[in-house]
């Protein structure tokens, strides 16, 4: 997800504050849950928006400061043969990923064995360097924050999706480099994203799906993966779905078939397209991430320190110039009535995700898609930020 501009973050805020005026007043319970009126009544407004976009199935998530969350779910994981989705369902999130990264990453600082300001080269076992600019190292804050002068425009989209590449040859093409200084400007990247991912392999010596699982899946516990092998029972996995006009939904993502592929051996040379965006989760999981992106103690994943940390802007951090975020967050400033809420969005194979979380209030929203229409609300997909909004204005709409 792209920073929002001046200019995008005041549609935004127009928008949202529209939908939140046209959402009636919600009660709530004792136990801070909605009332049974109240839930159908905001279960018929996701529906009319997912129904307005198309989208083939989808769990909302809503996390209020008090009280458990309300979950809706809504269409179809998979349309052949037709399987709705339910609480079991797990969704790819695309790059939502990057975030849940990032809580693993500073879990690895916090054991000593990831430095954020290192030059990366240290954990390679080759030197990384910006052609045009030699004496100035690539560290990991600056792949968390999309400000390593990386890009995808060049090999990454094409020699880089073929069997048999190397991040090292990724990394030595100059094409994968921009032209500004690393750590001087903010562009978004996932090839950056996955060599961060690599990075984080090989200073624990672990598997990505194994450091995710020991550091944030486990102490949270959640049924969570960057791997749809890892799923079980693989019917509970949701296909992706391209969603265009009136055309019926095209099949981009085939889990059952991606998660009957055999092993592979570790290598972390060739894991630079795992973090970026494979991770698979369902509500519950969700849930527990909002939940922890919105806490101020860890949760017993990190430190309330590293936290924090993760969730502040970067400008001006250690070979940081301008960042515009934190470690894969991007900020939403007062686009929600009531709530700052910081987050990623994930957009892959007709699929929209989101996740922010409010930490000032500990209020958050989650949304995962099998596919939807996707019409840009910029810097936002309209019918990821339109679920958004309805949530962040169903915790402050009450009589």
């Amino acid at each position: 997800m792209k920073n929002a501009s001046p200019d995008e973050l005041r549609a935004l805020r127009a928008r949202a504050g529209h939908i939140a005026r046209s959402l009636p007043p919600l009660e709530r319970g004792a136990d801070g849950s909605l009332t049974a009126e109240s839930r159908r009544i905001l279960e018929h407004r996701i529906g009319t928006v997912l129904r307005r976009h198309r989208a083939v199935g989808a769990s909302v998530v809503i996390c209020p400061p008090v009280g458990k969350a309300d979950i809706f779910h809504h269409g179809y994981a998979r349309l052949h043969p037709k399987t709705p989705v339910t609480a079991s369902t797990c969704f790819r999130v695309a790059s939502v990923s990057k975030l849940v990264m990032s809580f693993a990453a500073l879990s690895l600082c916090e054991s000593g064995q990831l430095d954020l300001d290192c030059d990366i080269s240290q954990y390679l076992s080759y030197p990384v360097r910006h052609p045009a600019f030699p004496d100035t190292p690539v560290t990991m804050r600056m792949l968390l924050t999309h400000t390593a002068a990386i890009t995808d425009d060049g090999p990454y989209g094409t020699r880089g999706m073929e069997p048999g590449c190397t991040l090292s040859e990724l990394l030595a093409h100059p094409g994968s480099w921009r032209a500004s200084e690393p750590g001087k400007a903010f562009h978004y990247t996932n090839l950056g994203a996955g060599a961060a991912g690599v990075i984080m392999e090989c200073a624990s010596g672990m598997p990505f799906d194994d450091i995710l699982l020991e550091r944030v899946f486990s102490p949270l516990s959640i049924r969570a993966s960057y791997d749809p092998r890892w799923i079980e029972p693989v019917g509970d996995l949701a296909d992706g779905y391209s969603v265009r006009g009136v055309l019926p939904p095209r099949l981009r993502y085939d889990a059952a078939r991606l998660a009957a592929r055999p092993p592979e051996a570790f290598d972390p040379e060739r894991d630079y397209l795992i973090a970026a965006g494979r991770m698979i989760t369902d509500s519950r999981g969700m849930e527990q991430l909002i939940r922890l992106l919105a806490s101020k103690d860890g949760m017993g994943v990190l430190s309330g320190q590293s936290l924090a940390m993760m969730r502040a802007p970067q400008d001006g951090a250690p070979g940081i110039a301008a960042a515009g975020r934190g470690l894969n967050t991007a900020f939403l400033p007062d686009v929600f009535p009531g709530f700052s809420p910081v987050g990623h969005q994930g957009v892959a194979y007709g699929m929209c995700a989101e996740l922010f979380a409010d930490p000032a209030t500990g209020a958050g929203v989650g949304v995962m898609t099998s596919g939807v229409r996707l019409v840009r609300q910029a810097p936002l997909m309209r019918a990821g930020f339109d679920l958004l909004a309805l949530g962040f204005a169903a915790m402050n709409a009450k009589n």
